[in-house]
């Protein structure tokens, strides 16, 4: 007899990568909000949440890099000078 053959899958196959376990405590509220949302939008509480994360730290890159090349801008001369030396 023959044993049943066990086939792992990896994150890719579930198109992303792999999940873990986060636990959130907020106002009933704020929850019933995010559930709202979630549903208007079609998705998951869980994704809805992590997609709000996402947008959030994309912003917060987007700053920093706008922010970097005013430095890069503002002090290229100094730059490549003190690059030259």
């Amino acid at each position: 007899m023959n044993a049943p053959s066990t086939t792992l899958l990896s994150p890719a196959i579930f198109g992303g990568m792999a999940k873990t376990q986060v636990n959130l405590r907020m106002d009933e509220t704020v929850a019933e909000m995010a559930r709202h949302a979630a549903e208007t939008r079609r998705m998951p509480v869980n994704d809805y949440v992590a997609q709000l994360i996402r947008d959030d730290n994309e912003k917060l890159r987007e700053v920093f890099l706008a922010g970097a090349q005013e430095v890069l801008d503002e002090y290229a001369d100094l730059l490549d000078g003190i690059e030259a030396a």
